[in-house]
């Protein structure tokens, strides 16, 4: 029968440690990996449909969402969806207060999700023409591998943010996760003038 006391486990722990620190020199040097790789996800390529001249954009169709305190329709299969409310008409409506200074368009497009925590990253891109996009969660996240990346930690989600298009024209979000990978196309057009 072993009987450990205090002294030993103390002159075993001592030890143990001080091998741990010893570098072997068949030893590399360990650095923190990033969080998504430490998750085991890592940013699938970007591969977003494309649209023809004079072809039209094919735009994903709305859907109902169940709490409409939060949205009344959006757009994708999920489980993180763009708020279709956004998109007036089925398209983004560019109005001339929502142009900045180098062109671009900047709106309004909540994100909502359902049944989902973990990793996600959205990107966006103009498929019909050249052009840029891009989105802009405002509250979690940072930009990283060409779009926009948060670790979300509640399965149910409001995420303020901003989409940003380089003017008239197709765009689509791919938009990934852990579990899933979905795309989701959209129309940005110049804003009609109300009747007067």
């Amino acid at each position: 029968m072993v009987r450990w006391t205090w002294g030993c486990v103390g002159v075993l722990l001592a030890l143990s440690l001080a091998a741990c620190d010893d570098p072997s020199p068949d030893a590399a040097p360990v650095s923190p990996a990033p969080a998504a790789t430490s998750a085991g996800w890592t940013a699938p390529p970007l591969q977003l449909p494309t649209v023809g001249p004079g072809d039209p954009c094919p735009v994903t169709e709305p859907r109902p969402w169940s709490d409409s305190d939060l949205a009344h329709r959006v757009l994708g299969p999920g489980p993180l969806y763009p708020v279709a409310d956004y998109f007036a008409d089925g398209a983004l409506q560019l109005r001339d207060e929502d142009r900045a200074p180098d062109g671009t368009y900047t709106k309004k497009v909540r994100w909502v999700g359902s049944g989902y925590t973990g990793p996600v990253l959205v990107r966006a891109a103009r498929i019909d023409a050249p052009g840029s996009a891009g989105v802009r969660f405002s509250y979690t996240g940072e930009s990283r591998d060409d779009g926009y990346y948060a670790v979300l930690s509640q399965p149910d989600s409001d995420l303020p943010a901003t989409t940003t298009v380089s003017g008239p024209g197709c765009y689509a979000y791919q938009v990934d996760g852990a579990s899933f990978g979905v795309t989701v196309v959209f129309r940005a057009v110049p804003a009609t003038s109300p009747p007067s």
